[in-house]
């Protein structure tokens, strides 16, 4: 060969020498992209198979059943010199403000609601200036961290109003576009629709979406109010479902396979979640994870969506803002569900329950213009007056076994036989009509009202319309009486309903012993519940006491018969 040849070839490895020690590569990070070269089996197990990315949805867990776990270690690194540039929509109601690398909402803030903790001024979703979402393209032969990459927006409002941001990005051989519509109708409030497009990938894709890690603080109780941290969704044909951070731990990772309405990650008041389209493709999975813990409550925990991309294009909504009830009820898809009322195996009996209640407070606030404070003890009364008729009717029945009592006692004490001493008391029972179950549904009117205080247990640890409302002393009827007024004033009222309740009835120790211990037990349980509950539930004891009193006088007179 020509000298001139191997002196190129000297010089060009001299140049690569000197330029590795002068440049040294970096090392790979999990958060780098898996180099091709060198690494690609490592690609190759840990992309998606062709077959499992010609499934259909309901099978996509199967290929995805380990997707975001393997996820960490296929990232691509992108190195953004474009300037970041943040973009603010204002509404009626929300300020949003977005970014351009990563495409992401950054900050969400609500105009109507305070934040009480400490940090003060309006809430605020957004914790330590992270993003609110981060999205990842996985295709058939990489994962592209979009978190990452500088998109460009381009931005219009059309004819009604609505803001219509999008965001386009060249990642590799792929074309991303996200695009968000901000509407300023006062009735979609709090929600965005979000859309995209995905060009250049071959076969299946999939889009995976992260939910905040946390939501900052927007309560005095802060400790409270992380405590309520939870990660809610709804599978297509099951109940919804709320997963506390506490009771995720640190590093434990669990999927829940879809397909799923909706996802969402909430404190005590306020929500952020993504909800699949009305009618389109549903949610895969999600993977939720536990954080890392500083301290005994669990501030921090993951959450990773799983979206199938069909026709190169994805869509979904976010729904961020306060847990009122008809606002939520009004995005459909059962979202007015984010917050399960009553635990898993009750949720079934104790949700309907709760969502008629706070209608029928609601009601009562716009109709009758009445604080909510008011609203509570006049629903209070209502539930005793629409129970006086059953409670006539049980006493009517508990005064004829009060009649019967010595005539069952001497039917018991005439026959020592079984069988005998059964077919008399029967006769004794058909001979008064009065059914032999007249002791039993005696019970009947003290547990009726239970079901609705069950039911208010709940609403009152996140309904937001009950949040800062005042009422006489009580700044809020949300949280507890400070001065713990209320808890002793319901326990009094038991008590005193207790012992009207006991006036001219036969000695009976167990129930003398009830109407001593009940007052006190409940008071224990409610005195750090909302003071607005105890409220409720010292209205209706009140409500009830004439009618106590009224039926006592009337077993004063029955018992000289009796005697």
């Amino acid at each position: 060969m020509d000298k001139r040849f191997f002196l190129a070839l000297f010089l060009s490895l001299i140049v690569i020498a000197v330029a590795q020690l002068l440049f040294p590569t970096s090392k790979t990070t999990p958060g780098s992209r898996v180099s091709s070269a060198g690494d690609s089996s490592s690609r190759l197990n840990n992309a998606v198979t062709p077959a499992a990315a010609s499934s259909s949805l309901p099978n996509v867990n199967l290929a995805t059943a380990s997707l975001v776990a393997r996820v960490s270690a296929m990232s691509t690194r992108t190195t953004d010199r474009a300037a970041v540039e943040t973009t603010t929509v204002n509404t009626v109601k929300a300020i949003y403000k977005f970014t351009t690398t990563g495409a992401v909402p950054v900050s969400i803030v609500m105009r109507d609601y305070l934040n009480r903790s400490a940090s003060g001024g309006p809430v605020d979703l957004a914790a330590d200036s992270s993003p609110l979402l981060g999205y990842r393209l996985v295709t058939q032969g990489d994962t592209i961290d979009l978190s990452k990459v500088p998109f460009v927006l381009s931005r219009a409002r059309n004819a009604g109003g609505e803001e219509a941001l999008t965001y386009n990005a060249s990642v590799k051989n792929d074309t991303v576009s996200i695009a968000y519509a901000v509407s300023q109708d006062t009735a979609a409030s709090y929600a965005i629709g979000v859309s995209g497009r995905v060009k250049g990938p071959s076969g299946q894709a999939y889009l995976l979406v992260d939910l905040p890690k946390t939501l900052r603080p927007a309560e005095a109780d802060t400790t409270g109010d992380y405590r309520s941290l939870a990660y809610s969704f709804k599978p297509e044909r099951d109940h919804a479902r709320s997963v506390l951070f506490g009771n995720l731990e640190p590093g434990e990772k669990t999927l829940e396979p879809g397909p799923l309405s909706w996802v969402a990650v909430k404190s005590k008041y306020f929500v952020l979640g993504i909800l699949s389209p009305l009618s389109g493709t549903l949610f895969s999975e999600v993977t939720l994870s536990g954080g890392p813990r500083t301290s005994k409550v669990a501030t921090n925990a993951a959450a990773t969506v799983v979206e199938a991309i069909k026709n190169n294009s994805f869509a979904f909504e976010i729904y961020a803002g306060p847990q009122e009830s008809q606002r939520l009820a009004r995005m459909g898809r059962d979202f007015d569900h984010v917050n399960p009322y009553g635990w898993r195996f009750l949720q079934g009996v104790v949700h309907p329950i709760a969502s008629k209640v706070i209608q029928a407070l609601l009601w009562m606030h716009n109709r009758l213009n009445l604080s909510y404070g008011w609203v509570l003890v006049i629903l209070g009364i209502l539930v005793r007056f629409a129970l006086w008729p059953l409670n006539q009717s049980t006493m009517r029945s508990s005064l004829k076994m009060q009649e019967l009592q010595p005539k069952l006692a001497a039917a018991q004490k005439k026959y020592p036989d079984p069988i005998q001493q059964r077919e008399a008391i029967m006769k004794v029972y058909h001979d008064a009509g009065v059914s032999p179950f007249a002791g039993l549904t005696g019970c009947l009117p003290a547990l009726l009202p239970m079901p609705i205080l069950f039911a208010l247990f709940f609403v009152f640890q996140n309904t937001i319309e009950f949040r800062g409302v005042p009422f006489l002393w009580l700044h809020d009827i949300s949280i507890k009486d400070p001065l713990y007024i209320l808890p002793l004033l319901m326990g009094a009222s038991m008590y005193l309903l207790s012992w009207i309740g006991m006036r001219n009835a036969p000695p009976n120790p167990q129930a003398k012993m009830m109407g001593y211990m009940f007052p006190v037990m409940m008071t224990v349980v409610l005195v750090n519940m909302a003071s607005g509950l105890n409220l409720y539930y010292t209205a209706q004891n009140i409500a009830a006491l004439p009618q106590q009193w009224l039926l006592a006088r009337e077993r004063a007179k029955v018992r000289p018969k009796g005697g």
